[in-house]
């Protein structure tokens, strides 16, 4: 796929109900017709949740959504001033190769318009998820790990989110989840799931995935692209209250191997004294010391 040999010259949508009835086509319903024919679309219907395939000058994706607890299959078709040499590239346009979620290209078309997604509904909440470990886990153990790491977050993604919800690999190491007719109380729930499953994925693992997450909900008064700020803003909250712990976390260990120095010091004194000696009690002295200082320790951890 090389220079203009792929542009995109039209996109064609058209929205089927649960019978397979035309109810929206951006073209005339003849033309609609014969496209659904001529690109076979409803015979991949049944194996529907996203799909998206190359036929002759032609992309089309096709996605199961759920409205008001009502099926829709939306068919977009974007059709190409010339044919494709590769298919296998043009495949690759709007879903992530690693994660099997849709990519930065789809959300661009759903955000300004040219793929139909039902943003307008007055209920959604917006979630950004981002890797905070991959470069530690790319510098110890290489890319291909790396690469492992995405693959098992987009899954966990994919695997907690219903049909009718988005999921979108939206950077290297960011992605985006629409959640429908859902609040951020609902999102949240959705976040401690990715999160357990991620930990149970990795469990036996030697590497561990750890992932930050912000939340937005959609209301009138605002466009898509003022909750992505929001949901970003709770992201960083959320990452900055991490590196505040881990800092915290930090000085309280300082204190606790300080105050454990100490009482080695004086053990060690004490067995160096050959008059006074060291005796039972002494050591006892000293262990429970130690048991007081780590008890504290854990229980401000907790």
């Amino acid at each position: 796929m090389q220079g203009e040999e792929c542009r995109i010259e039209d996109i064609i949508r058209i929205i089927l109900n649960r019978e397979k009835k035309i109810i929206y086509s951006s073209t005339n319903v003849k033309k609609a017709h014969n496209y659904l024919e001529k690109l076979d679309v409803i015979n991949k219907l049944s194996n529907v949740s996203c799909i998206q395939y190359c036929l002759e000058n032609y992309l089309v994706t096709i996605d199961e959504i759920y409205i008001s607890n009502q099926e829709f299959y939306i068919i977009n078709i974007i059709s190409r001033k010339q044919k494709c040499s590769d298919c296998s590239k043009c495949s690759k346009v709007m879903v992530d190769s690693v994660t099997g979620l849709h990519n930065r290209n789809y959300w661009e078309l759903i955000n300004n318009g040219s793929i139909y997604y039902p943003l307008s509904t007055k209920d959604f909440a917006l979630i950004i998820i981002d890797i905070d470990n991959l470069k530690e886990i790319n510098d110890n153990f290489g890319h291909l790990a790396g690469d492992e790491v995405i693959k098992i977050v987009g899954q966990s993604i994919k695997r907690n989110i219903r049909k009718e919800d988005l999921g979108v690999r939206y950077g290297g190491d960011e992605f985006l989840i629409l959640l429908f007719n859902q609040d951020k109380r609902a999102a949240k729930k959705v976040i401690e799931r990715i999160r357990k499953e991620i930990n149970e994925l990795t469990a036996s693992q030697r590497m561990s995935i750890q992932i930050s997450a912000g939340v937005a909900y959609y209301n009138s008064l605002r466009n898509v692209g003022d909750i992505i700020k929001m949901a970003d803003r709770d992201l960083y909250r959320e990452k900055q209250m991490k590196k505040t712990k881990e800092r915290h976390n930090s000085d309280k260990l300082k204190y606790l191997l300080m105050e454990m120095e100490k009482l080695r010091d004086e053990l060690n004194k004490k067995v160096a004294n050959g008059s006074k000696g060291i005796n039972n009690e002494d050591t006892l002295k000293v262990s429970e010391k130690l048991d007081e200082l780590i008890t504290k320790y854990l229980k401000e951890e907790n």
